[in-house]
């Protein structure tokens, strides 16, 4: 693939889309370059340190229950997890992590559309990974019935060491669901093995699955299933391999 247009990004915080109230976003992973030279160096030589997680969203202020003002409030207290998409299109290069909010800024001229900016921050350490670079497995869209949901996506098989990862975003809520996930070593998954579950869920939020360490030898493909669900809910996710 070669260069793009960046308009379809989708950005999902906890139980909130905030995709449609963007006009600029960024993330970085940071990781320190740590001096470890020594006499004797015939070059320098630098050791990776602390690794973290920087996001900025700007976009259209909006206020109102439900609306980016008490979304983005929200996030200033507690971890959230959090998916981005850079296509924005269902098995495509998503990024999972976890983080929370510690700037919301509002404010702007006189006679133009109100901006907001949320800087959010995360880390590795203490049982959080930092950053997951993955695959958006479920767009968002209703899901009312059990099955398979979204796309098969092929992360490749985890090796010793590794662990599958994955975010699932309820955006509205019906009365439970959930959701199991699982893998295959084909596309057609004929014979699907669930890895983990998540739920039940009874109310909107982001869940950060609990991590399944691998090898699953073969296993290189992986994909949503609802194993129970009573009403409609809104839902999307991610899974990836660090």
């Amino acid at each position: 693939m070669g260069t793009f247009a960046f308009k379809d990004l989708v950005t999902l915080v906890g139980g909130y889309d905030f995709t449609t109230d963007l006009r600029e976003a960024s993330l970085d992973a940071p990781m320190d370059a740590l001096e470890g030279t020594a006499f004797g160096s015939s070059a320098r030589s630098r050791r990776a340190g602390f690794e973290d997680v920087e996001a900025s969203l700007s976009g259209w202020w909006q206020a109102g229950t439900g609306l980016v003002d008490e979304q983005a409030f929200n996030t200033l207290t507690g971890v959230r997890a959090v998916t981005q998409v850079p296509l924005g299109t269902e098995g495509s290069t998503a990024f999972l992590y976890q983080a929370r909010s510690f700037t919301y800024t509002v404010g702007g001229d006189i006679g133009e559309l109100l901006p907001f900016e949320l800087a959010m921050q995360g880390g590795k350490g203490n049982g959080n990974p930092g950053l997951i670079r993955g695959m958006y497995a479920k767009a968002r869209g209703s899901v009312s019935a059990t099955g398979a949901i979204g796309s098969a996506v092929n992360l490749g098989a985890p090796i010793a060491g590794q662990y599958v990862y994955a975010t699932l975003h309820v955006l509205a809520a019906g009365t439970t669901i959930t959701v199991q996930v699982q893998s295959d070593d084909s596309a057609g998954f004929a014979s699907p093995t669930t890895r983990a579950t998540i739920g039940p869920i009874t109310a909107a939020g982001g869940t950060w699955m609990t991590r399944v360490a691998g090898p699953f030898a073969g296993e290189t493909h992986w994909r949503f299933n609802v194993s129970a669900v009573t009403g409609t809910f809104a839902v999307a996710g991610a899974i990836g391999i660090k």
